[in-house]
């Protein structure tokens, strides 16, 4: 069996994703039954909004909402939670450093409600679990900027306050997502250490938790479809993330975790003219944003071009290796210099051996 050609999905680690992905997690889990806050129907309906455009990519539009919620119920947490979360969902997206100072002045006061939640009723799930959310943001935003270290000790506070929300309400089967997929990803990331006593292996019991908050939240399905997407490549269960990824695709046709999800497991199947397909789906979704910042058009593109030879079919190959290098001269964020000018030189090599007759693409 030949070998595919290494995949360019905007290199983040394992661990980066899983954090990325815990984005969404607190969203639903207001909207469940037995929240104070859960009556109002204006609440719900404008939580209800800011997801569905979160999750089909509008983030400004989603801001606006999110801005609302915050304005109309001011001691809540979920209004300033759900702003800086866009601000990472966008920051995930394309491939940009978090504006940091406008978000962690969105997550303290975050967690000053969520604080405020826990002494008003501390039999109360919602202040843990908020709180549990906000920690998990910042891990998130630490481990983004290379601060692996506290990104890591804050996902142990996300999931110690997660639990003790299901320690007050079983039911809030949506928890059980942020909670399965740290435990997947520590274990994933420490398995070299998993023979001592006190590292051990969770994958199995994190996969348990995700399935559980797949089956039986309400709110967060997507998002922990999100989450069993990038696992299951990591586990090379390629067939039952390109399975999940096109169920996502099925509600958020545009959405470009599941783009890219598909895309990849698809590559690794070596399914390739399938592949191609969905690169060229994806490469749709890019150009058609108006905040395309070229670098994951580039990525797409030469993840394209790799999968277009290998199926042995050369039809547009020299026009995707053309756009790719009518952007050598573009001026892209310092910290994309170093990855972009990589892919310059991949797409270099693929059209000379193009060029030579050759198939960089086996």
């Amino acid at each position: 069996m030949q070998e595919t050609a290494s995949l360019e999905r905007s290199d983040r680690s394992s661990v980066r994703t899983f954090l990325a992905l815990l984005i969404l997690i607190h969203v639903p889990v207001l909207l469940r039954a037995g929240g104070q806050q859960l009556k109002d129907p204006t609440l719900h309906a404008l939580i209800m909004d800011g997801i569905d455009l979160t999750l089909n990519q509008k983030y400004s539009h989603a801001d606006s909402v999110f801005r609302r919620v915050a304005r109309e119920f001011p001691d809540h947490p979920a209004g300033y939670l759900y702003q800086a979360a866009v601000i990472q969902s966008r920051a995930m997206d394309y491939e940009l450093q978090i504006d940091l100072p406008a978000f962690y002045s969105l997550l303290l006061v975050g967690i000053q409600k969520a604080e405020n939640l826990i002494k008003e009723e501390p039999k109360s799930p919602w202040g843990y679990y908020f709180l549990g959310t906000a920690y998990g943001y910042d891990s998130y935003a630490r481990v983004y900027r290379g601060n692996w270290f506290g990104g890591t000790m804050k996902g142990f506070s996300s999931v110690s306050e997660f639990k003790k929300a299901i320690a007050l309400d079983s039911t809030l089967c949506d928890a059980y997502a942020g909670i399965g997929a740290f435990y997947y990803w520590r274990s994933r990331r420490t398995e070299w250490l998993s023979w001592l006593p006190f590292i051990g292996d969770d994958r199995a019991e994190g996969l348990r938790l995700l399935r559980k908050a797949l089956e039986n939240g309400l709110y967060n399905r997507y998002t922990t479809m999100s989450m069993l997407v990038t696992i299951n490549i990591d586990a090379e269960a390629y067939e039952t993330a390109d399975a999940l990824a096109r169920r996502g695709l099925e509600r958020y046709p545009t959405n470009r975790m599941f783009l890219w999800g598909s895309a990849t497991a698809l590559h690794k199947l070596e399914k390739f003219p399938e592949a191609a397909q969905a690169y060229e789906r994806l490469l749709q979704s890019i150009l058609e944003d108006r905040d395309n910042n070229h670098y994951n058009e580039i990525v797409c593109r030469l993840n394209l071009v790799k999968a277009k030879l290998a199926a042995s079919d050369s039809i547009g190959i020299r026009g995707h290796l053309g756009s790719i290098r009518s952007y050598e001269r573009a001026v892209f964020p310092e910290h994309l210099r170093g990855r972009v000018q990589d892919k310059f030189e991949q797409a270099q090599a693929i059209e000379r051996d193009f060029n030579n007759g050759g198939n960089a693409g086996r």
